[in-house]
């Protein structure tokens, strides 16, 4: 038997990438939605599907380096039968993007989405149980290297912003993410790198409210960027919606601040709940005030050096109050009594009043004999800690408070529902792992940005529908798989890719003709494959 030159190379768990994303139809809707009319091997559909299997294939290669990561893999297994690696080009991707770019990276991934809820629907035994919450939040992307400003019809601008990763000096994008509660992505949108928060999930809620159609109730939840007297005015009673209050809101700080509290136990032992009602905004809605023992604990641990921090620059500030004079000595003890009405914590000590003259004409130099004038007097003071506002202040960490319109719902269901806000947060953080290829940019052109935004956003998709599918399936069927050093029920996909990480294949010339075999395809991995299906299996037969 002779090995075929080439022939040796990998699948790994890149079937079960293919595999979720032929079940899912994506390759099919988008040769539907922007097809290739000329003549081609590689379809805008197959690209796609080849970008996921390098972005979800955790290894470091950029974009136009691309043909050098498919020189190891099985391409005509995984993308089609007379796909070969030098097809698989720069050339070919960057018409692929400009494609998506064209057609609307926001109202692609829409129709995706849709039909891939539909096809989620429609699968027993997997079926969504409860009722949808949808997750919205906002992120940005820092980029390198120039950018052709003037590069026809932008669909985003390349720009400085609020860096929520706390680099100011670098470009970005941002972008719109919504997610169902399991991780799943129904929506995004790319945005500029200067895009407001409160308009961008203000535009998002209303955009899955327009597109997803169902007779089912659906709650749409976002932090306190969301919760703004014009958002929720515009939104009214429309659709229900559940938030986290801002403390800036007076309401919520009176609220936050209130002593005597009677609160009522959570199902959840770790927290406490006083509910009420509010009309902010004029919008008839629940609030819900939480106090969390766990976050109390961990803010007092850093509570002392906060405030001690805060003691500094409070002090800056009252040099301001020092070094103003005051016509007498009363305004000057006015003036300091408002300041420490307003500062609970602290109270004054060794406080000094003196009073020097100035000319009353307000010249400078020193005044003539007989000059008539004017006394002024200055104040100055020690700070120290009042030790009651310092204990109820403790006494108040760890409260927060969320409001919803929904006014029938309980303050369990909404604090658990408010927490599934992680798997939105878990998808940005997804996408900006430095195990995942395409959350760094380095394309010159705003719209391809914009239409890689959107593949990064339909690889977080087949990663998630694969982690909620095998689980629900292990659920369904009461069995497990081999986590790192026990059985578990709620595998990640992470987990079950590095499952597969040594499955490769093989051909080989024998007697009878030639023989292609597959490697390291263990009996626990074939038991995998089976549970998904025969789209994934036949990626390893």
């Amino acid at each position: 038997m002779a090995l075929v030159d080439g022939s040796n190379v990998t699948i790994s768990h890149l079937g079960l990438v293919a595999g979720v994303y032929d079940s899912l139809g994506i390759g099919d809707l988008i040769d539907e939605l922007i097809p290739k009319k000329r003549h081609h091997i590689v379809s805008h559909g197959t690209a796609v599907k080849a970008l996921l299997l390098n972005s979800l294939g955790f290894v470091e290669r950029r974009l136009y380096i691309m043909p050098d990561y498919f020189d190891d893999i099985a391409t005509e297994r995984l993308l089609g039968q007379g796909i070969r690696p030098e097809h698989l080009n720069e050339s070919l991707f960057g018409e692929t993007l400009d494609a998506i770019a064209r057609f609307n990276p926001t109202q692609l991934f829409t129709a995706i989405s849709l039909t891939m809820m539909k096809k989620l629907a429609s699968e027993p035994p997997v079926k969504p149980q409860d009722s949808p919450r949808l997750h919205h939040d906002t992120s940005s992307f820092k980029v390198t290297g120039e950018y052709d400003s003037d590069f026809g019809t932008r669909l985003i601008q390349i720009v400085r912003g609020h860096s929520k990763d706390h680099r100011n000096d670098l470009n970005q994008f941002a972008m719109t993410l919504v997610t169902n509660q399991h991780g799943i992505p129904v929506f995004m949108e790319p945005l500029s790198g200067n895009a407001s928060d409160k308009k961008s999930l203000l535009r998002s809620i209303q955009a899955v409210r327009n597109n997803l159609v169902t007779d089912q109730r659906i709650y749409h939840i976002a932090d306190s960027a969301f919760y703004t007297k014009l958002n929720l005015q515009t939104l009214g009673t429309q659709c229900y919606w559940i938030s986290h209050v801002p403390n800036t809101i007076k309401e919520a700080k009176t609220l936050i601040h209130q002593e005597g509290i009677t609160w009522q136990p959570c199902t959840d032992e770790r927290y406490h709940s006083y509910e009420l009602m509010s009309e902010y905004a004029g919008i008839p809605q629940k609030w819900v005030v939480y106090h969390s023992r766990e976050q109390q604990t961990r803010s007092e641990k850093t509570f002392a050096s906060r405030i001690e921090k805060q003691r500094k620059k409070d002090e800056t500030a009252l040099k301001k109050i020092f070094s103003h004079e005051y016509a007498c000595e009363t305004d000057a003890r006015a003036e300091l009594d408002r300041w420490f009405g307003k500062h609970h914590r602290y109270l004054p000590f060794n406080i000094q009043i003196t009073s020097k003259n100035h000319r009353a004409n307000g010249k400078k130099g020193r005044p003539k004999h007989g000059e008539e004038l004017k006394e002024v007097f200055l104040i100055s003071c020690k700070l120290m800690f009042n030790e009651e506002g310092v204990r109820r202040e403790k006494e108040r960490l760890g409260r927060f408070i969320l409001a919803t319109n929904d006014c029938e719902i309980d303050p369990d269901t909404l604090l658990d529902w408010y927490k599934e806000q992680g798997a939105v947060e878990r998808g940005f953080r997804f996408l900006k792992d430095n195990s995942f290829h395409i959350s760094e940019i380095f394309l010159k052109n705003p719209n391809r940005i914009a239409a890689v935004s959107m593949l990064m956003v339909l690889s977080l998709m087949v990663y998630t529908v694969t982690q909620w599918r095998i689980r629900e399936i292990l659920r369904e069927k009461k069995k497990t798989v081999r986590d790192v050093k026990k059985q578990t029920a709620k595998p990640t996909t992470k987990r079950i890719y590095h499952l597969f990480r040594r499955v490769r294949q093989i051909k080989e010339v024998t007697d009878t003709g030639l023989k292609c075999l597959i490697l390291n395809y263990t009996d626990e991995l074939q038991d995998i494959t089976r549970l998904f299906g025969p789209g994934v299996e036949k990626y390893y037969a």
